[in-house]
């Protein structure tokens, strides 16, 4: 067959089907140039009989992929119920060792509060102590001073009559009045 009635040919089959079937059934002709008595029946059969043969490999081969997804379907059907049973496993033991975790942390935080519990009872006891030592220490110093006071305004009274027996009256009357006001400022 020349090249011009190939070409002929590949144009008339684009016509009637689609153009991969068309270069398919082309690459089926034989290579070998065909006699001038070529007839459109003959090729009819030719095509014909090969595309019959393209069918039934389509055929077996989607029958094939069916047959494969089926087999792929049940193997994902029990790949999923095999990871759907560890994961329900595996949530079961997260749980369990959850609730083992808040029952340690509960424990923990009770021991922690009653801990706490005792320090305050323990701080307070040695606030009421420290508070009770601040009041006798405040009480004696208050003695003291007021000791120190008596015994400043007996020295001072001791003194003034000393001074008193030499000086006149009015010097002795400002000297009485600036004792009065240091005591009353010592308060």
């Amino acid at each position: 067959m020349s090249e011009e009635d190939r070409s002929r040919l590949y144009a008339w089959l684009r016509e009637q089907t689609d153009e991969p079937l068309a270069e398919y059934l082309m690459s089926c002709l034989p290579v070998a140039p065909l006699a001038d008595l070529v007839t459109k029946r003959h090729l009819e059969a030719v095509l014909s009989a090969e595309f019959s043969a393209f069918e039934l490999r389509m055929a077996a081969q989607r029958e094939a992929d069916r047959e494969a997804m089926a087999v792929q379907r049940e193997a994902d059907r029990e790949a999923m119920a095999v990871q759907r049973e560890a994961d329900r496993k595996e949530a079961t033991a997260h749980r369990e060792a959850m609730a083992v975790q808040r029952e340690a942390d509960r424990k923990e935080a009770t021991a922690h509060r009653e801990a706490m519990a005792v320090q305050r009872e323990a701080d307070r006891k040695e606030a009421t102590a420290h508070r009770e030592a601040m009041a006798v220490q405040r009480e004696a110093d208050r003695k003291e001073a007021t000791a120190h006071r008596e015994a400043d305004r007996t020295t001072l009274d001791r003194r003034l009559r000393r001074i008193a027996i030499a000086l006149p009256f009015e010097i002795v009357a400002a000297l009485a009045a600036v004792v009065a006001v240091t005591e009353w400022l010592r308060g």
